[in-house]
């Protein structure tokens, strides 16, 4: 169902120089995250069209994080700027961003997330996505220098 794209990695140097930097500030928030992982507490709930899930902590610091690092996130998806360009599930994800909808809303102690698509192969993809989030909340930097699973 799904291919895998070769050929598409990162190019340095490649953009304007505030994109690099918005681009090296998410990543460090990212890794900040995955430092913290051990204070995130995750549940996603999976829909027939996509996911709902609710990422929630005691540490102020995560919850800033999570409040900057979230929406970030899906503005990234919404502009097809693109991240982890050598995971293929984000390639595929970003390949088919126009078919995804999001809404997050910022909770005083998390963010809570539901994403949805009327597309069942994209709902596979949102659904690995979760997988992969609940795994790096987990398991911290050991799962995300894995690539993705992606579904069957």
């Amino acid at each position: 169902m799904f291919r895998e794209r070769k050929g598409r990695g990162h190019r340095r140097g490649r953009g304007d120089a505030s994109r690099r930097e918005r681009h090296r500030h998410d990543q460090s928030v990212f890794h900040r995250l995955l430092e913290l992982h051990a204070a995130i507490e995750r549940r996603v709930e999976k829909l027939p069209n996509g996911i709902r899930s609710v990422t929630r902590s005691d540490d102020a610091e995560v919850v800033a994080l999570l409040h900057e690092h979230v929406p970030s996130m899906h503005e990234r998806l919404q502009q097809g700027f693109r991240l982890r360009r050598w995971d293929p599930l984000y390639e595929a994800i970003f390949d088919r961003a126009d078919a995804i909808r999001m809404d997050v809303q910022l909770l005083s102690d998390g963010v809570e997330v539901v994403e949805v698509s009327d597309d069942l192969e994209v709902v596979a993809l949102i659904q690995a996505h979760a997988d992969t989030v609940s795994a790096f909340a987990r398991q911290g930097q050991a799962a995300a220098s894995k690539p993705s699973p992606m579904p069957e």
